[in-house]
């Protein structure tokens, strides 16, 4: 059977419309969508790219803050925080505790010098001045780093000195150069507050309060001797010294003008001198 041109024709258009359905739904379509996708991905980080620059330069920025904090505090550090050893009158906590106790109490009286030395800026007379605690050597050596250091609960070592009211005598001048002389005070962090004066004439009398901080340097804080070496040494002797002799390196207790837990002596202004 002979058919006529046009169902030849409509079978030819059939299959055109099938392949072409299949090429724009199953091809075309699906190929643009996700062009379409990769191109906005394209533009997105492109956007991204063109933004690095700004993103480097708020890097630097924050870099340079750092930094210019970071040399803020080295010249705190450089002139307001004690040395780092003994012989320039500051404290190596990298010792052993029993060496730490002994050196604890010689960086306590450097500390009560230099407060001595300071309390009298401007040329007026301590009328009460302030005394410094030294450690508790009631203590096992251990508690050394905590209860002088307050290392812990703080997570670096740092001496802290509620040293109570000052009080001094001389003029106006004299009274407020040493109040203001605090700010300056080598190698601690000094305030004095509450200021009050008393009296009338030429001649009056001061009053405040003052608290000093000392930030401890150091690259190293010497781990704890056992519990066992905590406690209070056998008849023998401490391990390690020589019989009969203590923590501060001399026989029977501590050397004289160890601060005890009888409180500051009279004139305790003038302590440690």
């Amino acid at each position: 059977m002979k058919l006529s041109p046009l169902p030849i024709y409509m079978i030819g258009v059939s299959i055109a419309l099938i392949a072409a359905s299949y090429g724009f739904f199953h091809q075309w379509t699906p190929n643009d969508t996700e062009a379409s996708r990769f191109n906005a991905t394209s533009e997105e980080l492109q956007a991204v790219i063109d933004q690095r620059p700004q993103a480097q330069r708020r890097v630097d920025t924050a870099k340079s803050m750092v930094e210019a904090e970071a040399a803020k505090w080295r010249a705190i550090v450089a002139l307001r925080t004690p040395a780092t050893s003994r012989a320039e009158r500051g404290v190596d906590i990298g010792v052993n505790p029993y060496q730490l106790i002994a050196d604890t109490q010689g960086y306590r009286n450097d500390i009560q010098r230099a407060i001595n030395a300071q309390v009298r800026a401007g040329g007026v007379v301590v009328v009460q001045g302030p005394y410094v605690p030294g450690p508790d050597t009631t203590s096992p050596v251990n508690e050394v780093l905590r209860t002088f250091y307050n290392y812990p609960p703080f997570a670096f070592p740092v001496v802290i000195l509620d040293l109570g009211q000052v009080t001094v005598r001389g003029t106006y001048d004299q009274i407020k150069a040493n109040y203001k002389a605090y700010s300056k005070m080598p190698r601690y962090l000094a305030i004095a507050d509450g200021l009050r004066l008393e009296g009338t004439g030429a001649t009056l009398t001061g009053t405040y309060n003052l608290s000093v901080v000392g930030f401890i340097r150091g690259k190293k804080i010497a781990p704890p001797i056992g519990d066992a070496a905590g406690a209070a040494p056998a008849a023998g002797g401490i391990p390690g010294l020589p019989p009969g002799v203590t923590p501060f390196g001399g026989p029977g207790g501590p050397p004289p003008g160890a601060v005890g837990a009888g409180g500051p002596p009279p004139g305790a202004a003038g302590a440690g001198r």
